[in-house]
């Protein structure tokens, strides 16, 4: 029994060293500040509050959600995700995304539950409609919300060494719409997990969920 105890204590701080090595070469954890203009701008996909990991090594691509220095204030992050890189010519129409003449727009439903955020500007809860899209090989959600959108239209082509990004809340978004293409070097760090949501541990829907 002592023999297992102890091969159970080796084996434990054995774990407990690759994980902080890992956290360390790798990894970084993340509480997503709360405020309402990032809050929304990741909704239905994150949330302000959600504690998340980082993944701090190889260089995001196409389709991956991303923290990046916040342009109008490098003390911050915007979150969002790559819809362009160098060379790519973007076209966003209210709700349609285009990336060199082809659309990523939703294909279904999320699963059934209710989406919600807080408006940025008037604080007011805000119920979203949530949409699977297919990029970059993988899927994400996408939200918008239940109103009519203005039908504006964004038009870029991604410059040397840059990236464009679109929030995963279409409507009320904090991305390249707002500021521009940004410097890929500042976008190193992807979102790929989240261990718990903003309400704890009993909210199911949010804990332990792999970030796509």
């Amino acid at each position: 029994m002592q023999k297992f105890g102890k091969a159970l204590g080796y084996t434990v701080l054995a774990l407990v060293v690759v994980f902080g090595l890992l956290r360390v070469l790798l990894f970084k954890t993340w509480a997503v500040p709360t405020t309402l203009r990032l809050s929304a701008s990741v909704a239905p996909t994150l949330d302000g509050g959600d504690f998340v990991l980082l993944l701090t090594r190889g260089t995001p691509g196409f389709g991956d959600l991303v923290r990046c220095k916040d342009p109008e204030d490098p003390t911050q992050y915007v979150v969002g995700r790559i819809i362009g890189v160098e060379g790519d010519k973007i076209e966003i129409t209210a709700r349609s995304v285009e990336v060199n003449g082809k659309r990523y727009n939703t294909v279904q439903a999320c699963p059934a539950r209710k989406y919600q955020t807080l408006h940025p500007n008037t604080e007011a809860e805000v119920e979203l409609e949530c949409g699977v899209v297919e990029m970059g090989g993988g899927w994400h959600y996408r939200g918008q919300t239940k109103s009519k959108t203005s039908p504006s239209t964004f038009k870029a082509e991604v410059g040397e060494g840059m990236v464009y990004l679109l929030s995963d809340n279409i409507d009320l978004y904090d991305d390249s719409r707002e500021f521009g293409t940004l410097e890929r070097a500042t976008c190193k760090e992807r979102v790929v997990f989240r261990f718990v949501g903003k309400n704890g541990w009993g909210d199911a829907d949010a804990r332990m969920t792999v970030i796509r």
